[in-house]
């Protein structure tokens, strides 16, 4: 059987450093992207500048300005994050016959078979890198070995902006001296219990009786005995459509005023609507949640259609009505969101329906050219224009 050459891209802090590269003045400053607010915002990504402080995605954003005082915290941008991506999927595929994406800013690349024609694996890496930097102005790391596992690895290793090959006839030899903290999946409370059980590196990992791991870990402990042993058998699958597309925000302050509330789902509506139009998709399903103040309870509701949808209206009316069957009126709410999924193909409408789904193409495709050439938020409704007393928010969105 022919040994597999697999590489995994990551870039390095994908979204912070989109805000280096687009306004020069953040370019060597530390950086933190994320919402606006100390108090309820979180950290989206961070620039190496930042995480030479402590700072790490998913933390407070609170904690983070406490690490880093002098760090300049900017928006979320999801619209360039998006282009960045289409960028990426274009470039990786230029290297490699599957690509297997993983979120924005990494993917595995099955380059077995292509040494004739772009020669090993280390040379493919660094001509990938190369081609990533020159065409987005960003950088990335590389690693590349016979299994995912081995590859991302290697990335993790080769950070930032490195490249890292795993020699094939020596796997284990580079494997096992690695602290368990870089495999995959580990995190702090899982590294904080294999210290405990004197294990620091993946080779100690190794040589760690089955029945112990699966006894401390359940299933996971299986899972980390196979890693231990350098093997990983899943292929490098090209990714199907999304399942869902969702949208959600987090308020600064609460609020149970049902105006601002539906300013909010309205907004979320409009992008979903224009999400699904981008992708060619229609929902089958529309769904929201609501999440409450004090409590930090979280009711969903959902509705299957009977047809497809991508119209922003009947998307926001739908959303507002799924807010109002799970939201109680009356307790203030942190956070409202609405996700769209059971994506069907269009379907033949009824020919009193042509006329209007013609008139609301056509203010679409106008709206969807404005937003493509400038962005989300060039064209809004006149209702969705704050004032400069009305309630900020942080918006996130997956």
């Amino acid at each position: 059987m022919k040994r597999r050459s697999i590489l995994h891209v990551d870039m390095d802090a994908f979204f912070a450093s989109i805000a280096q590269r687009d306004y020069p003045k953040l370019q060597g400053k530390p950086v933190i992207v994320g919402g606006h607010s100390t108090k309820r915002g979180v950290v989206a990504s961070a620039s190496y500048e930042a995480r030479a402080y402590g700072v790490r995605s998913a933390m407070p954003l609170y904690k983070a300005k406490e690490l880093c005082p002098q760090a300049i915290v900017v928006p979320v941008e999801f619209q360039k994050y998006r282009d960045g991506n289409a960028k990426l999927l274009e470039i990786w595929g230029n290297f490699a016959p599957i690509v297997e994406p993983l979120g924005f800013d990494e993917a595995y690349l099955d380059v077995t078979g292509t040494e004739a024609l772009l020669g090993p694996p280390e040379r493919i890496a660094y001509a990938l890198q190369a081609a990533v930097k020159l065409e987005t102005g960003l950088n990335c790391s590389v690693g590349a070995g016979s299994s995912k596992l081995l590859a991302k690895i290697a990335s993790k290793v080769a950070k930032p902006a490195g490249v890292v090959v795993v020699p094939h006839d020596s796997e284990l030899a580079w494997l096992h001296p690695r602290d368990v903290s870089i495999i995959p999946g580990v995190g702090p409370r899982a590294h904080e219990r294999l210290l405990a059980l004197g294990i620091r590196t993946i080779g100690q990992l190794a040589e760690m009786p089955l029945q112990r791991l699966v006894d401390q870990f359940g299933a996971n402990g299986a899972d980390l005995h196979v890693i231990a042993q350098g093997k990983d058998p899943r292929p490098v699958e090209p990714a199907g459509p999304p399942k869902s597309i969702s949208g959600e925000e987090t308020f600064d302050q609460d609020s149970a005023d049902p105006v601002y509330l539906r300013r909010r789902i309205l907004k979320i509506a409009c992008e979903l609507g224009y999400r699904l139009r981008q992708q060619g998709f229609l929902a089958g399903t529309v769904s929201a949640k609501v999440r409450y103040a004090k409590t930090f309870e979280t009711v969903e509701r959902s509705r299957t259609l009977l047809s497809g949808c991508d119209d922003d209206d009947e998307l926001y009316e739908l959303a507002w009505n799924l807010v109002l069957a799970a939201w109680d009126g009356k307790r203030p709410l942190r956070l409202v969101g609405a996700a769209v999924s059971n994506f069907k193909p269009s379907t033949q409408l009824a020919l009193f329906e042509m006329e209007r789904k013609r008139n609301a193409e056509a203010l679409h495709q106008a709206l969807d050219g404005v937003r493509e050439r400038y962005g989300l938020a060039a064209v809004q409704r006149g209702s969705l224009v704050e004032g400069p007393q009305r309630q900020k928010t942080r918006r996130t969105s997956s």
